[in-house]
């Protein structure tokens, strides 16, 4: 028996670093990426004049709240997970948002992701004509 309560700790933990990887990391990434790149990005929209910045006062700011919430609920998840499998949790989450953190940076950077995630955003709100000349100019 005591074979498969050692299989059941690391099937948990796989569980864990799994969790880490898939979810948290591009989740936290992702809050994080609305705060910044995506700020920045609607802010040149605005200034292009791509999008008025009455939308991106709308949209924004409730994007972000969002990120925040969800973020929040993830990492609150994956820590209570992490104190109940001690000794061993903390580890694997360590090492899966670290690995996440590798995975998904680009989601953090200005990037071809960057348009993309603007376009999801703002869906009929932008000038498209406008937009494809930039991404054509910038990328």
């Amino acid at each position: 028996m005591g074979g498969m309560k050692e299989f059941g700790v690391f099937l948990w933990n796989a569980a864990i670093t799994l969790f880490a990887f898939f979810a948290v990391a591009p989740i936290v990434l992702s809050a994080v990426s609305m705060f910044g790149v995506q700020k920045r990005f609607a802010q040149t929209m605005i200034d292009e004049g791509v999008i008025s910045a009455e939308e991106v006062k709308v949209i924004q700011p409730k994007k972000q709240l969002a990120g925040v919430i969800i973020s929040a609920v993830v990492v609150a998840a994956l820590a209570y997970t992490c104190v109940k499998m001690l000794p061993y949790g903390p580890i694997c989450a360590l090492f899966g948002l670290v690995a996440g953190v590798m995975k998904y940076r680009k989601v953090t950077q200005f990037n071809s992701l960057t348009v993309q995630r603007f376009k999801n955003t703002y869906k009929d709100c932008y000038d498209a004509k406008k937009l494809n000349a930039y991404v054509d100019k910038m990328f």
